[in-house]
């Protein structure tokens, strides 16, 4: 395990003005790609760490990798990738087991934080969420690459990616609201897709 959470993404009291309750934990993840044993990873990661509320930022792909979370005890949001392409079964399926489809893009609030989440298809747009500053967090996926950095009021998150073959890790996101410090979970290294094709 290892915490991602640069010297510019560390957050001042000022940044905190919500009044603080309990302590509740979020799970972050992206970019799945109907890895359903990642899925399941992270879901126990979550479960052991009392998590509330999983957040995943797209491309689950498949829509029977939606019944992973069946029963996983914790409310599911989600929105669509770019790979997401069947997103009436995806909807139908994750309504069967509780889980809430936002879209493509999703807002809400979570223990008094703004929340917003894309996939992150388009670098530009995300730019545009987080200089927005509308929101406290913004989660976003798609490039696989891990980060939590703070950008003025608002926090860009990115879990990093489930699947694990394109970067070669696997890893997700636990942040918690109250402070809003991220802690990215490294799940185990795997053969990226370029080490694969090499065999």
């Amino acid at each position: 395990m290892s915490e991602w959470v640069s010297d510019k993404a560390k957050v001042d009291a000022s940044f905190c003005r919500y009044p603080k309750g309990d302590i509740m934990l979020i799970g972050i993840m992206s970019d799945s790609h109907d890895n359903i044993k990642g899925v399941k990873d992270a879901l126990k990661i979550f479960r052991d760490r009392s998590v509330k509320l999983v957040l995943h930022a797209g491309d689950m792909i498949g829509s029977g990798n939606c019944y992973t979370f069946e029963g996983c005890g914790m409310d599911v949001k989600l929105v669509y990738g770019n790979n997401d392409g069947d997103r009436v079964g995806l909807m139908r399926d994750f309504g069967r087991v509780g889980g809430e489809y936002l879209g493509d893009f999703g807002e809400f609030e979570a223990d008094g934080r703004k929340i917003a989440m894309l996939h992150g298809t388009d670098d530009p747009l995300v730019k545009a969420v987080v200089a927005s500053q509308l929101y406290d967090v913004v989660v976003r996926g798609h490039n696989h690459r891990a980060e939590a950095t703070q950008h003025g009021k608002t926090l860009l998150v990115n879990p990093g990616e489930v699947w694990g073959h394109f970067t070669g890790l696997r890893s997700v996101a636990v942040m918690d609201t109250s402070n809003l410090k991220v802690e990215i979970v490294e799940m185990g290294r795997c053969k990226s897709f370029r080490e694969i094709l090499k065999e």
